[in-house]
C-alpha cells in the first residue's frame, strides 16, 4: 500500500469516528504535508515571514480558506476541535505554553499523527462508525475493580482502550483527549478510569473531557466513584449514567442532590433508576449483595407454596403497575412482606429467592450492628440502612424482627430499642421499597406494625410429602446413593428444611471422607448430631434396623 493511500484512509476514519467537519479534516491533511515536507508545505513555509520550524502559522492557514466564506468562524471552529481532541497543539494555549511573536503557531501532536497514520498503531482496525455521534456512558461505583469487572464482561474492554488519568492541569488534559482520540480511532471504543480526577477539586477535568470529545460516534466510557459532580455536565451533554453494583461495597461522602436535576435525567432517559444517577450512600454496617436463589429453589408445601406465588404476584403488581394508575401516577409504591414460623422453614431463603425474582439485590438489618447506648445513634443507624437499601433499589430483610418491632409495653429496660420501635413506625410509612421481615416469635411484634405489611405468610414444619422430598433433592446425585429409605426419613422426622440441608451436608462429608456410598445409616447419624446441636432428644434416630451401624458412625471403634 502507498503511504499517500495510507494516510487517506487513516484521515477518512479519523473524522469519521471523531465527528469532525470537513473543514478539520482538510486542516489535518494541510499539517500531515507540512510533517511530510511535501511541495505544499514548501509553499506556505514561503509565505509565513516567520518560517518557524515544525508548525503552520494560523495566519497562513486562514489565508487558505475558499475565496467564498466571508468569514474566519468555520475555520476557527476547526482548528478548535481539532486542539479539544488533542490531535493538534495550538502554540500558546496551555498557560505553560512559551508565548512566540506573530500569530499562533500550529503542529500535530503525537496523538494527530497516529489517528492520521504518520504514527504507527497497536491493533489497528477497519470500523463500523455510527451516522450520529454517540454520547458518552458514565459507569460508576465504589468499588473500582468491579467497574473494571463490569466493564471486561459486558462491554468487551481491552487493554489498548483503556486510559487511566491522573490529576493535573493543561497538560494532563491534552495527554487524556488525545489517547482518547488515539483509542476512539483505533480500536473503536474508549475506557477512561477518572477516578484521580473524579473529586471535588479536580472534576473540572472530567467536565472539560466529556465537553471537548462529545461528538464522536463511537461509544466511550467514563469509570468513576460517583456522579455527583457530573450530573449536570451528563444532562448537557445527554451522557447516560449507570450504576453498577459493588461487591463488597465501600464508603463514600454524603453530598446534597438537587432534585431538579434528578428529575430532568431520569425524565430525559439518560437513566433508569435513581441510583443510576445518586449513587448508594455507603455504609459500614450494612451492604447491598446479590442473591443467587431462585423461586424455584424453595422446597415447600403446595399450599405454602401458593401462598408465596399469590405474595409475588401482589409485589410486581405493587412495584410495576401501580405507580403508573392515576391515583398513585408520581408516588413510589413499595411492598412489605411479614414471614413467620419456626428456625430453618425457609423464612431467610424466601426473601433471597424474592430478591433474586424481582432482580433486585439485598440488604440486610442486623440488630448487632445498629443497637447503640447513644441516644439518637440506633435511630441514625437504623435509618442508614433503610437509606441504603432504597437508594439501592434492594430488598431489605429484617431478620428476626422481634426484636425491632417489639411491643412497647415489652420495651422497657432495652436502651435504645425503646425509641428504635417508635422510629421505625415512622421509617416505615415513608419506606417505598421491597422490605421482608422474617419472626419466630410472631407474638412478640407490636400490633401497630400488622397493618403495615401487605402480606402475611406462615410458614410450618414441612409436611411428610415435602420432607421426603427435602431430603431426596438436597442430597443430589454428585456422590453415590445405596439404599436410602427416603420415605422412612421423611415419614419419622418432622423437622424444619435447616436442619435437614445440615444433616444432609453432614451425611455427604463422612460418606465421602471415608470412601463409602452415601445410604441410610449415615443420615440417622448425621441427624443424630444436628439434633444434639440444637438441644433435642436424639432417641428417635436409633431405628432398629439401622442402630448397630449408627452407633458405629457416632462412637466409632470404641463402642
Amino acid at each position: 500500500m502507498k503511504f499517500q493511500d495510507h494516510i487517506e484512509t487513516r484521515l477518512q476514519q479519523c473524522t469519521q469516528v471523531l465527528g469532525l467537519s470537513p473543514l478539520a479534516r482538510e486542516v489535518l491533511r494541510v499539517l500531515a504535508m507540512v510533517d511530510c515536507k511535501d511541495q505544499l508545505a514548501e509553499e506556505l513555509r514561503q509565505t509565513d515571514p516567520y518560517d518557524r520550524p515544525g508548525v503552520l502559522s494560523w495566519k497562513t492557514l486562514a489565508e487558505q480558506v475558499p475565496s467564498d466564506q466571508t468569514t474566519l468562524q468555520p475555520m476557527e471552529h476547526a482548528v478548535i476541535a481539532l486542539a479539544d481532541w488533542g490531535l493538534i497543539q495550538i502554540v500558546g494555549r496551555g498557560i505553560s505554553d512559551p508565548i512566540a511573536p506573530g500569530p499562533s503557531a500550529l503542529r500535530l501532536t503525537y496523538a494527530g499523527r497516529v489517528c492520521i497514520g504518520l504514527a504507527p498503531a497497536l491493533n489497528f482496525t477497519t470500523l463500523q462508525v455510527s451516522p450520529k455521534a454517540t454520547s458518552w456512558t458514565i459507569l460508576h461505583s465504589a468499588s473500582r475493580e468491579r467497574l473494571y469487572q463490569s466493564a471486561e464482561d459486558e462491554l468487551n474492554a481491552d487493554t489498548a482502550s483503556l486510559v487511566i488519568a491522573s490529576k493535573g492541569g493543561d497538560t494532563e488534559l491534552e495527554r487524556l483527549c488525545g489517547f482518547v482520540s488515539i483509542a476512539l480511532c483505533t480500536r473503536g471504543k474508549a475506557f477512561v478510569d477518572a477516578f484521580a480526577i473524579s473529586e471535588a477539586g479536580h472534576f473540572h477535568l472530567l467536565h472539560e473531557l466529556i465537553r471537548r470529545t462529545h461528538t464522536a460516534n463511537v461509544p466511550r466510557y467514563v469509570l468513576i466513584p460517583d456522579p455527583i459532580y457530573i450530573r449536570r455536565t451528563a444532562l448537557f451533554y445527554n451522557a447516560s449514567i449507570r450504576w453498577v453494583e459493588p461487591n463488597p461495597h465501600i464508603r463514600r461522602e454524603d453530598w446534597v442532590l438537587d432534585h431538579g436535576t434528578s428529575n430532568a435525567l431520569l425524565n430525559s432517559s439518560l437513566a433508569a433508576e435513581e441510583h443510576d444517577i445518586c449513587g448508594v450512600p455507603d455504609s459500614e454496617i450494612a451492604q447491598p449483595v446479590r442473591c443467587s436463589t431462585e423461586w424455584t429453589d424453595l422446597i415447600l408445601a403446595k399450599n405454602v407454596q401458593y401462598q408465596l406465588q399469590q405474595a409475588l404476584l401482589h409485589a410486581k403488581y405493587r412495584l410495576d403497575y401501580l405507580p403508573k394508575t392515576p391515583a398513585y401516577k408520581g408516588r413510589k409504591v413499595g411492598y412489605r412482606l411479614l414471614l413467620s414460623g419456626l428456625p430453618g422453614t425457609g423464612k431467610s431463603m424466601t426473601a433471597e429467592a424474592l430478591a433474586t425474582t424481582l432482580n433486585r439485590p439485598l440488604v440486610k438489618l442486623d440488630l448487632s450492628t445498629v443497637l447503640s447506648k447513644w441516644l439518637g445513634e440506633t435511630e441514625k443507624q437504623i435509618g442508614q440502612v433503610f437509606d441504603l437499601a432504597e437508594a439501592a433499589n434492594a430488598v431489605l430483610v429484617l431478620d428476626e424482627a422481634e426484636s425491632l418491632l417489639r411491643q412497647r409495653s415489652n420495651s422497657s429496660g432495652s436502651g435504645g430499642l425503646t425509641t428504635g420501635v417508635a422510629y421505625m413506625l415512622t421509617r416505615f410509612d415513608r419506606y417505598s421499597g421491597v422490605l421482608v421481615a422474617t419472626t419466630n416469635r410472631i407474638e412478640d411484634l407490636d400490633e401497630a406494625f400488622f397493618r403495615r405489611f401487605d402480606d402475611y405468610a406462615v410458614l410450618p414444619i414441612p409436611d411428610r410429602p415435602t420432607r421426603e422430598r427435602m431430603w431426596e433433592d438436597m442430597t443430589g446425585n454428585e456422590i453415590e446413593i445405596e439404599n436410602v429409605d427416603w420415605k422412612m426419613l421423611g415419614r419419622n422426622f418432622a423437622i424444619s428444611g435447616g436442619l435437614i440441608k445440615g444433616a444432609v451436608i453432614r451425611a455427604k462429608a463422612w460418606a465421602m471422607g471415608q470412601n463409602k456410598p452415601l445410604s441410610t445409616p449415615y443420615f440417622l447419624a448425621s441427624l443424630a448430631r444436628e439434633l444434639e446441636k440444637n438441644n433435642r432428644s436424639t432417641n428417635e434416630v436409633f431405628i432398629q434396623e439401622y442402630r448397630e451401624e449408627v452407633e458405629l458412625l457416632l462412637d466409632g471403634d470404641e463402642h
